[in-house]
């Protein structure tokens, strides 16, 4: 019953948001966001192209797609990681919309990620993708397999079109 999946979201939000500060709260017919310093909670991602999760505001250091894995650079912008170098890894974002060059904009930390296009093999891993072969910026369920390159988990399928993102921070380099 509607009405009371309702309350059951009003009693929920009001013990989550007890002592806590909120920047916005919207209640709408299919989720609840609280957005605490970047922080999103939603009931679902009901939509095409929607995020989940934890977020940050970050500028690109290039073009980024819409969903590009970044890495931080040591000038303090989101890249492209390409698993076939140590020096653009490790993946620590996702571009949550595309963002041009020198611009700021919104990137995914931890969370999950509903995109109708993808058609991941449930359960299987995600790793970086690399340039050679591959997609710089992508995402891959077959790790890379070339020497010198940086095997990192980047998250799992939970279905054909949605992934959890959770970056795990060490890597393998695969030996020549």
């Amino acid at each position: 019953d509607g009405e009371v999946l309702g309350k059951l979201k009003s009693k929920f939000v009001n013990w989550l948001l007890k002592d806590i500060h909120l920047d916005e709260i919207h209640i709408g017919e299919h989720s609840v966001v609280v957005s605490v310093a970047g922080i999103k909670i939603e009931e679902a991602l009901a939509d095409d192209l929607t995020v989940c999760g934890t977020t940050c505001d970050g500028t690109a250091g290039e073009n980024l797609a819409q969903f590009d894995v970044c890495y931080l650079k040591n000038d303090g912008k989101y890249w492209k990681a390409d698993a076939d170098a140590v020096t653009s890894m490790p993946v620590i974002a996702m571009a949550t919309a595309a963002i041009t060059a020198d611009a700021s904009g919104v990137f995914l930390l931890l969370g999950f990620v509903r995109k109708d296009a993808w058609a991941w093999a449930m359960g299987g891993l995600l790793y970086a993708d690399e340039g050679t072969g591959g997609t710089i910026g992508g995402m891959t369920q077959t790790a890379p397999a070339g020497a010198g390159d940086q095997v990192q988990v980047i998250g799992i399928a939970i279905t054909a079109d949605i992934i959890y993102l959770c970056p795990c921070l060490e890597l393998v380099e695969v030996p020549a």
